[in-house]
């Protein structure tokens, strides 16, 4: 099985991002180091809204030509979706984290010099903020943004985002750049199958995690779960309404029930069911 979720180097995302919808629902305050956004890249606007319309109830708005989607889930906004033109890597479809700095360009310096690259220059857009698309020294892509009007708070509701995790082939070299970028710390610990985690955070808070890549054919990427009450259930929907189940539902080491996804575009995703009572 290969999960072809990464940007190829030297490509660029077209236009990806819109002045069409903002980043969340801003907060005033800026947490560095969180995930606080995600945009899904993708070649069928249309097509990959109408899936997370019917799967998990999110609701759209459109731009005036449709090559970007603003999603809300449960009164909250949950992502965007944004058309991309051909030759952004192998798949068709691409979910891309972003997370919080305090300054982009400062960022940028720091990518540059420690073993990452840039995907397209930084911009700035109205009700976005300043934003940069880089690959670090592994080859997984992410967004690093300045949120214009602060950052969005957390959600633990279903069908809206849980956590983030890198997949990589080289854990040291990858905890070294995103030290260095966005001043992460980490700590490692282990789940109950013996399996290295190392959680990635900043100012004594938890933002993401990351592990050695535990699938053969797998490019480095970063991996979001979407909480579901059901994963079971989720999954069935989901192939009847063309996406692809990838891993089947299995018990992760921390005893919940997870997946991973991918829309009809291509987009890959996990689903993450809690174990009860946690």
């Amino acid at each position: 099985m290969v999960l072809c979720l990464v940007l190829s180097p030297g490509v660029s995302a077209a236009e990806p991002l819109s002045d069409y919808g903002t980043v969340g629902q801003a907060s005033g305050s800026v947490r560095p180091g969180a995930v606080v956004w995600m945009d899904l890249l993708t070649g069928d606007v249309d097509r990959a809204a109408a899936f997370y319309s019917e799967v998990f109830d999110w609701e759209f708005s459109f731009s005036p030509d449709r090559d970007y989607a603003y999603g809300m889930a449960g009164g909250r906004p949950v992502a965007a979706i944004a058309a991309y033109e051909a030759g952004l890597g192998q798949a068709d479809g691409l979910w891309s984290p972003s997370i919080s700095v305090p300054d982009v360009d400062k960022a940028m310096t720091a990518v540059k010099t420690h073993g990452g690259s840039l995907v397209g220059p930084p911009e700035t857009r109205q009700g976005r903020g300043r934003y940069l698309l880089v690959e670090d020294p592994t080859g997984a892509a992410v967004m690093l943004l300045r949120a214009e009007g602060g950052d969005p708070g957390r959600s633990e509701k279903p069908n809206q985002w849980l956590w983030t995790e890198l997949w990589t082939n080289d854990t040291g070299k990858a905890a070294g750049f995103y030290k260095k970028v966005v001043g992460y710390g980490t700590v490692d610990l282990k789940d109950t199958e013996g399996q290295t985690i190392t959680v990635m955070g900043r100012d004594q808070q938890p933002h993401a995690s990351m592990i050695q890549t535990p699938l053969p054919d797998v490019d480095p990427a970063w991996l979001a779960y979407l909480l579901v009450e059901d994963v079971n259930a989720t999954v069935q929907a989901i192939l009847a309404a063309g996406g692809e189940v990838l891993l089947a539902p299995e018990k992760d080491g921390f005893n919940d029930d997870v997946a991973i996804v991918a829309d009809p575009t291509g987009g890959v995703f996990a689903l993450q069911q809690k174990e009860a009572g946690r």
